[in-house]
């Protein structure tokens, strides 16, 4: 039985302090493509809102993006911050 490593990538949502938001996101969805590519078997992404850095506090939202331009990557959630959220009854039905 012949067994694989399999490999992943966390991204983190920070960003370096006055980069453009825009640039920050498509850049981030040009290296998942890239992991895609390079035959990476998950990508997970992360959510954060206090550091001031943080451009993507909607992982799902990323990950439907990164969907759109990936065709074998695995994609998941890191890290939801649930006490964040003011719906948190509705948020918890998205997982």
């Amino acid at each position: 039985m012949s067994h694989r490593m399999k490999f992943g990538a966390f991204l983190a949502p920070f960003h370096k302090p006055g980069v453009n938001p825009t640039l920050a996101l498509e850049q981030d969805l040009e290296l998942v493509q890239w992991l895609d590519r390079c035959g990476y078997d998950e990508a997970w992404f992360g959510e954060h809102h206090s550091a001031g850095t943080e451009v993507s506090a909607s992982p799902e939202i990323f990950m439907a993006f990164a969907a759109e331009r990936t065709r074998h990557i695995r994609l998941g959630s890191g890290v939801i911050s649930v006490s964040d959220h003011t719906h948190d009854v509705a948020h918890l039905g998205q997982l």
